[in-house]
């Protein structure tokens, strides 16, 4: 004969109460029982992390407030984690871009800074108004072109006939670099500026192509400021008058 079932052998073989385990909140004996999963309300944004933080407990990460970090162990952070700028490696990483419309002067301020030790500038579709003249640059402190008699500069160019000319001018006020075709023709220049943020000699160089084959198609070049002086940026224009327009690009690289 089987035994009937009393009310306590039916409480034994149910669930007779939820009990928040970690990660878990909520549980109940009775009634309706909602458990929460407190790792998912524990992220605010998008982008958040849930990072542990010892045995069976945890924390958010917040998303980096700034684009291109990179998550970093760091053991003095309570996660053990924090979000930094990429280490340096040998990778150009984009600074700025802008677009120059037609005029008689243009700088770039405040492009350089202690983050990288050296820039890539990459012009293009690089127009002047007026030929035979020298594209020149200077070096810029805050809003102000240095315009001391410390710069040295020299190169070589190629013409498509085959013919050469060197250019030097030292000592001036300004590094001159290559006579560029006059519009509309088009001009690719490409400029390297090193450890011009530190207070030591700040050196370049450059290569420029022209797309007119009565001007030099082709011309290698740089130079240097004779002088122990930290700068933030840098300003160009054509030492015998016209105006520049084009579109510029910066790079950053860290040793």
């Amino acid at each position: 004969m089987t035994k009937a079932r009393t009310l306590a052998d039916n409480f034994a073989a149910d669930i007779n109460g939820i009990t928040a385990g970690t990660g878990i909140t909520g549980g109940g004996t009775s009634g309706t029982v909602t458990v929460t999963n407190s790792m998912a309300t524990a992220i605010d944004a998008k982008g958040d992390l849930v990072v542990g933080t010892g045995a069976d407990t945890f924390s958010r990460l917040a998303v980096a407030s700034t684009a291109g970090y990179l998550l970093s162990v760091d053991s003095a952070e309570a996660t053990g984690l924090k979000w930094a700028a990429p280490a340096g490696g040998g990778d150009l990483v984009k600074i700025s871009s802008v677009t120059w419309s037609s005029a008689s002067a243009q700088s770039l301020t405040s492009v350089f800074s202690a983050t990288y030790d050296n820039y890539c500038i990459i012009f293009d579709n690089l127009q002047v108004t007026s030929t035979s003249n020298t594209f020149a640059i200077r070096l810029r402190s805050g809003s102000s072109n240095n315009t001391t008699s410390n710069y040295y500069s020299a190169s070589l160019g190629y013409r498509a006939d085959g013919t050469s000319s060197n250019y030097n001018q030292n000592p001036a006020d300004f590094w001159g670099t290559s006579t560029l075709n006059a519009s509309p023709h088009v001009n690719g220049f490409v400029l390297w500026v090193f450890n011009p943020y530190e207070s030591v000699r700040t050196t370049f160089t450059y290569q420029t192509f022209g797309a007119d084959a009565v001007s030099f198609l082709y011309r290698n070049g740089g130079g240097l400021f004779n002088g122990n002086t930290s700068f933030d940026g840098l300003g160009f224009f054509l030492d015998a008058g016209g105006s520049v327009s084009g579109d510029v690009t910066v790079y950053g690289y860290k040793k």
